[in-house]
Parts: C-alpha cells; structure tokens; sequence
C-alpha cells in the first residue's frame, strides 16, 4: 500500500520531466533498473513461469521504491530526520516488545532458542535493522546536542539486545559496522595501502577467529545412549520420552549425553539427577552444551563450536546448512555458467540437485543459496552476476562520493547479509535495499545544530 501510494502521488502530482531528469542522473536507480530488466529477459529460458512471474513481482520493490523517493527527492534535512526518526522508533519499540515476550512469556510460545526473540520478521534482517540504527542515531545526534544522551542509552540498549539475542548475522554487521568507520576515511582520502593492510588484518583475524572455534571442540563420535538406568531417570525428571525428539528436532537422548559430558557429570541415573530444573529445560530445548544456557555471544560460540564439530549430521544447524547449500549451489551453477537457470527456475533446480547430490537434510531444511552473489550467478550465469556486482558497487562508491557515512555503512552491512542471506529473495531484505540504498544515493542534507 506504501508503494501504491507513493506512486500515485508522482502521478497526480504530474512533474514527468522533473522526475525523468532525476532518475536518469541517478546511477543507482539505473543500475536497479538494469539488474530487474535482466530478470524480465530471463524469463524467457525459464521453465515455471508462475514462479518466475511471482519472482518478478517482488523484484519490482527495487524500481518501484527508488522510483519514489529519487523522482522527488528530499530537500530539507527534517523531512530526512522525520523518516529515520521513525525507523529508529519502530525498531526500538519491537526490540523491547521482543525482548520481554521472549524472557517472561517464553513457555506461551515455546521458544526453542534466542533467535526466535524476532516475533514479527526475520531474526537475521531485524538484526541489521537492529545494527543499523546506531549510526542512524548518531547522525540524529549530530542535530541536538540536549539529545546525545538518550540516544546513547538507546544505542546501548540495541546493542544489549543483538549480543543477548544470539542472531549472528547481528554480532557480525556489528563488527562489520566497526569496521566500516574504520574504512570509510581511508577511501575518502584515497589512503589504498594503508586500506589493503587494514583488509589483510582483518582476513588474518577472521582466520584466527575460525581456528579458535575448531579448538577444544567435542568428538565427531556419537556418545554412549541406551546405559540401563538412564531411560527411567530421564523420564522421572522430563515429559519428553528418553526416545523422542527435542524442540531442536534431535534426537533428545544424545542432547542429553553431550549435556551431562559438558557439565562432566556422570552418564548415568545419578549424573541425570544431578541436573537442576533449567538444565533439563535446556535439554528439552535442544542445548547440547551448557554453556549455550548463558546465552549471548559465549552460548553462540559453543553452538558454533558444537557444529563445527559435528558436520555428520546438517539438519537443525544453520551454518551446516548454508554449507551445504552453497555446494548444491555451486553444482547447479557448473551445469549452466553463461547465462543462468532462468528467472524462474531457482526452486526447482535447488529441488532437483539436492536429491541428485543425496543429501542429508530433509525437505524442510532444504534452503536455497543463502547467498546472493551465487543466487545471481546461479539464475543469470556470469553476466549477470557482474550486472549485480555493478550494482552493488556503484551503490558504495556513490556513499564514498556523496561522503556519507551512514550509507556507506549500510552498503557493508548490505555486503555482509549478501554473502550469507538470500537478501534479495525476500520481500524486506528487497525493500530494506531498495530503500535506504535509494535514500542514501541522494545528497542528504547536512546537519544544523538546534
């Protein structure tokens, strides 16, 4: 309805020369423009047109919503402060909505772990919401110093709530936010060597921090099940039967052996009755260490180490997943590298090359790329991998230009979710990209101070 409106107003308004003359000086709305034409052209070598014309539909967001805000840009800085203003608001407002549903009405929803604190989108795109209202609230500050203080506080608290809610794309595009101050100068100033050192660090950090979780990890081996005693003395403390399934879909019995081996209890009816009331909680949710009990970063950590550890088994493993995905991915792009599977066809060739490879993840675990440079290379072979690559660096390079700091830092968290995320495959991720990469392609009014 937002889009609708928004267009109607262009039409009724009636400016079609001032806004063609906008639009066709704005390179990002014409590089939108070519990447979605490229996927009207690849319909015609896709075999589901339903799902194609369905693809095309939400694609739409990214000519419609730059359509809109680059046709009649903003021209005073209020009207900027007035739209982040209230993203920053509704944001918060859901943080805390989120927050006390997911800590005091936890057993009404049945909760299996903290990513499932997001209750009304995606865990991993409000987490960039969630990151990316930091910056935004620092440029609110740059207008009224009275102010600094509460938006501080907000900006502690936001950052509270993505550590506490374990999503880690969040804790990611924090870091990657960090780094994007750290960038964005060095760019500015065209200070290239010392930006290839400070890219060379960071690779080298990166593969610290991969080192670091595949050390002291647990034993790909299965633990002992089925010690006698075990089955009645699990079954005296939890409603779950010593052979079903945890809210995790796992198999409870050995949720509960790596439990007691973390805690280096006994794996018997004594190690079993040496558990309190929430660490048969947790085990019910799915927590195979009980470090994951603390929540935060150490809990999602130790889930990662817990993967990392043992791959036998992807399902219920997001990274697992995404790994698999990416190879199922890759296999597909070998079979069609030029020009693609077609607009139309991601789902069933995704379907058709699971069962074709065997894998191990069941149908409902079966996601797509969950990255968006492949499902570009994927759907339109290497040309059009390179159209959306243009894509997006024109959308950077316009943030450096127009010195923006806020854009640029919402073009590298746009990188990161790129490379792990389907961004573009989602009706927010479209219309978060096509908004913000939209506004942020304007020069926006600088600050003065009340």
């Amino acid at each position: 309805m937002g889009i609708l409106l928004g267009l109607l107003h262009l039409i009724v308004e009636g400016h079609y020369k001032e806004y063609y003359t906008n639009l066709k000086n704005n390179r990002f709305f014409v590089a939108a423009l070519i990447f979605y034409v490229l996927h009207v052209i690849g319909m015609l070598w896709s075999e589901d047109f339903v799902y194609g014309l369905n693809d095309l539909k939400s694609k739409a967001t990214l000519v419609a919503v730059p359509l809109i805000i680059i046709a009649r840009p903003l021209v005073l800085r209020k009207s900027y402060k007035f739209l982040i203003g209230l993203f920053i608001l509704t944001v918060l407002i859901i943080s805390i909505i989120n927050y006390v549903v997911y800590h005091f009405y936890g057993d009404e929803f049945n909760f299996t772990d903290a990513r499932d604190m997001s209750l009304f989108n995606s865990h991993i795109r409000y987490a960039i919401m969630v990151i990316f209202s930091i910056p935004l609230l620092y440029d609110l500050s740059l207008d009224n110093k009275r102010l600094r203080l509460v938006f501080l506080l907000i900006s502690l608290w936001l950052l509270f709530y993505t550590f506490s809610s374990q999503v880690l794309t969040g804790i990611i595009c924090f870091v990657a936010m960090i780094l994007a101050v750290i960038i964005y100068p060095l760019l500015s100033h065209r200070k290239f060597l010392s930006l290839t050192f400070l890219l060379a660090s960071g690779l080298l950090v990166c593969s610290l921090v991969y080192v670091g979780l595949k050390s002291n990890m647990t034993s790909e081996r299965l633990p002992i099940v089925n010690v006698p005693g075990v089955e009645e003395a699990w079954e005296k403390r939890s409603k779950i039967d010593y052979d079903g399934k945890d809210r995790r879909n796992q198999d409870i019995k050995y949720t509960l052996a790596r439990f007691l081996l973390s805690k280096k209890y006994p794996n018997n009816a004594a190690g079993i009755d040496s558990l309190s009331i929430q660490e048969v909680l947790a085990i019910e949710k799915g927590m195979a260490h009980y470090t994951e009990m603390k929540g935060g970063i150490l809990g999602r950590i130790e889930g990662l180490r817990y993967q990392l550890s043992h791959r036998s088994d992807p399902n219920g493993h997001s990274l697992l997943q995404r790994f698999e995905a990416w190879k199922v991915g890759f296999s597909i792009f070998k079979k069609a590298p030029i020009l693609g599977i077609g607009t139309g066809d991601l789902k069933r060739a995704f379907a058709k090359e699971y069962k074709a490879l065997k894998t191990k993840l069941s149908k409902k675990n079966q996601i797509r790329a969950h990255n968006t440079f492949l499902t570009s290379a994927i759907t339109f072979g290497v040309l059009g991998l390179l159209i959306f690559l243009y894509l997006v660096f024109i959308s950077g390079r316009i943030q450096v230009q127009n010195y923006n700091l806020s854009g640029f830092i919402f073009w590298t968290l746009m990188i990161v979710s790129f490379l792990f995320e389907d961004t573009l495959e989602t009706q927010t991720g479209i219309t978060m990209f096509a908004f913000f990469m939209a506004l942020f392609s304007l020069p926006i009014p600088r600050p003065t101070m009340d």
